[in-house]
């Protein structure tokens, strides 16, 4: 990639912002965005190339004025990467069932009301062929203990993307899907369970970085992960009575 304008949500912790740094280091132009202010400001002082922008991708309110500030940075975008997320365990046994409303108003709808932003500033990008990459997760690919919210949110963001690609063939907009694994990041150290080949989140940014200069159609890390759950939800049977509810034992 040659250098490049770049918004990037979910970037003040976690992979967002290991992402930015990495993109940030290899000579792009990152306007990064969180709920965090002062933790972009932070980020944004370490490295001049780095433009914060909060924003919360849940407040519809806020749309136009987050365009307009994205506008007086750059009057176009080369790439957005949708990464805000969260993640919220159901516990069956007392269940809050409006926390499934509040994982899919930051992981799904964060990603529409971003991309709603977005689009109009990737339609301008001067040689075409923009780029949307939203990043989704490994935990889509079979159903896991607890991951009602966020299983749900991740594969409603999987499918709005990969439908979203067909319709953008006639506008040379390319989407990418990355699904990452199990990545060490201060949302997955609340975890109580094992994480099968876990990697940092500095390991992960510079996979995704790499796999985002190829602009795939979905790129899945780590590997091995990736054949162990799809053969794994192969045997449905064997994964849904047996692997994953001795998983939800912790």
């Amino acid at each position: 990639m040659s250098s490049e304008i770049i918004w990037l949500t979910g970037a003040s912790t976690g992979i967002g912002r290991s992402l930015a740094v990495e993109l940030a280091g290899r000579g792009h132009t990152v306007i990064a965005s969180a709920r965090g202010a002062k933790a972009l400001e932070a980020l944004a002082k370490e490295y001049p190339t780095i433009k914060p922008l909060p924003f919360d991708v849940t407040d519809r309110e806020k749309l136009d004025e987050v365009r307009n500030a994205l506008q007086n940075i750059s009057p176009y975008l080369d790439r957005v990467i949708l990464n805000a997320g969260t993640c919220e365990y159901l516990d069956t046994d007392a269940p809050d069932w409006r926390m499934m409303e509040r994982v899919m108003n930051v992981n799904f709808f964060g990603t529409v009301n971003s991309l709603e932003v977005a689009m109009p500033l990737l339609r301008q990008r001067p040689q075409g062929n923009a780029h949307i990459v939203g990043v989704v997760s490994q935990a889509a690919f079979v159903p896991f203990p607890r991951a009602q919210a966020y299983g749900s949110s991740k594969a409603a963001m999987q499918y709005f993307l990969d439908s979203l690609r067909v319709d953008l063939v006639k506008d040379n907009i390319d989407v990418t899907v990355i699904n990452p694994g199990f990545v060490k990041t201060p949302l997955t150290d609340k975890n109580d369970f094992d994480m099968p080949f876990l990697v940092t989140a500095d390991v992960a940014a510079k996979r995704m970085a790499d796999a985002i200069a190829r602009r795939p159609t979905q790129y899945d890390f780590p590997s091995r992960l990736k054949y162990l759950l799809k053969t794994l939800g192969f045997f449905s049977g064997f994964w849904n009575n047996i692997v994953a509810p001795k998983l939800g034992k912790v």
